[in-house]
């Protein structure tokens, strides 16, 4: 325990793991005013800024690597960000966040929950990046309502989760898209939702994040947009945005902001699908029943030993296992890296043996909402049953519709080893034959 003042318009710089009770006074802390016997806590690997509005005494506790310390408010963008933020008439609106990577667009997600929380809102907010989702698992879009103030995204309850693939929006934005779609009709239609924060991920500089930034705007009809800037990264967003949005707010980046490395984001989602994962139990699944989306396996036309020795001999190649829908096919053989064939006017998608060990993959409900995130083990293509791994806390099994492949390949420790994007180019190959509908 550690008992600290701090004088009117002082600041205070917090990183987690802390918990700080106000003994005496008021604090402003991420669109909440703090006072007398009020307390918050901040998570590890966290910072964020205080504001003591008079005269103040807190409680300081520190976990390991916590700490507090007083910081020059003239370097702080807290007023700015309230200035602007309280500007924003919350109810009826949807909102979106736009910035890079480590800009702030979390805490200025969460200062926008609060602020509708102290309005008596049903706050409805979706974490649209996949790669660093604090709502839900790493690799989906989703979704919360917020009824009470918290202190980072992480302290929402999940209620809705959509499967997206990957963590590299790059390769499935469209689908993206319309999963962040789906989810703002659900938060307004069955959860009620007054208003809807959604943020977004980092992806802002390229032509192709640009197109992708500017089709959320338009398809989430989007009352408000605020961009976090830093430097030049989001400037020719900004331009393709003046001609297309109304309300655009441009606020500064922090600048202390902690700046996370690419291991660093990796180690996180790492740490998320463990949560997510461990400890796990092996379900096994009739793909007949329960098929597999993406790759309705078990589910075209099968030949006999005599048709795959024929085609082992036309492609050279040992193949000991194929299927086919009109002009698409999938074959499983001793090959190292997939590839695709021609064989008359059959295009032969072929995977290697094993191609599905390790592979991330959702169990889904008939709406296509995620039940559980799991690991694909092995296919058994003599009975057509798959063994996945999930946690074992599972017990929706009866609402299992079925099961979508991921891009994304873990190790037994839930370390990833591999963005298997060739998952992408067998869902193109079989979508151009029309049998992949949902």
């Amino acid at each position: 325990m550690d008992i600290q003042t701090v004088g009117p318009n002082e600041f205070l710089s917090i990183d987690g793991p802390a918990s700080i009770r106000v003994m005496n006074g008021r604090l402003y802390v991420l669109g909440v005013e703090y006072g007398s016997g009020d307390s918050f806590t901040v998570m590890r690997g966290r910072r964020i800024i205080a504001k003591s509005l008079n005269d103040s005494k807190i409680d300081v506790v520190l976990g390991p690597e916590g700490k507090i310390e007083k910081v020059d408010g003239n370097n702080e963008v807290i007023d700015v960000w309230d200035r602007a933020l309280s500007a924003i008439p919350l109810r009826n609106s949807t909102i979106i966040i736009l910035g890079a990577m480590d800009v702030g667009k979390t805490t200025v997600t969460t200062i926008l929950v609060n602020k509708g929380v102290r309005e008596n809102l049903r706050v409805g907010v979706i974490d649209g990046d996949p790669g660093q989702n604090d709502i839900g698992p790493p690799t989906t879009i989703s979704a919360s309502i917020a009824t009470s103030f918290i202190t980072h995204l992480t302290q929402l309850r999940n209620l809705r989760s959509v499967f997206v693939k990957t963590t590299s929006i790059e390769h499935v934005w469209n689908y993206v898209l319309d999963s962040i779609s789906r989810l703002i009709d659900d938060l307004k239609h069955n959860y009620n939702a007054d208003t809807i924060v959604i943020n977004t991920d980092g992806w802002v500089s390229d032509s192709t994040a640009i197109k992708f930034k500017l089709e959320i705007v338009k398809r989430a009809n989007a009352s408000h947009i605020i961009v976090i800037k830093r430097n030049d990264e989001v400037d020719e967003l900004l331009k393709e945005l003046s001609s297309l949005a109304r309300n655009v707010i441009v606020i500064p980046s922090p600048p202390n902001a902690r700046i996370r490395d690419r291991d660093d984001r990796k180690i996180r989602r790492e740490m998320g699908y463990s949560k997510y994962l461990m400890p796990s139990r092996e379900l096994s699944i009739n793909l007949r029943e329960r098929p597999i989306i993406n790759l309705p396996l078990f589910n075209g036309l099968k030949y006999d030993n005599y048709i795959i020795s024929l085609i082992r001999r036309s492609l050279n190649l040992p193949i000991h296992y194929i299927e086919q829908w009109g002009n698409a096919a999938v074959a499983i053989g001793n090959v190292k890296e997939f590839q695709v064939r021609n064989l008359g006017d059959v295009n032969i998608a072929i995977l290697p043996e094993n191609w599905e060990s390790g592979l991330l993959v959702a169990l889904e409900d008939k709406n296509n909402y995620l039940l559980s995130l799991g690991i694909l083990r092995k296919i058994y293509y003599n009975t057509g049953k798959a063994v996945v791994s999930v946690h074992e806390s599972f017990n929706n099994e009866n609402m299992i519709d079925h099961i979508r492949l991921g891009m994304i390949r873990v190790n037994d420790n839930y370390e990833e080893i591999e963005k298997v994007l060739y998952i992408g180019k067998v869902e193109s190959l079989l979508s151009s034959q029309i049998i992949l509908k949902r």
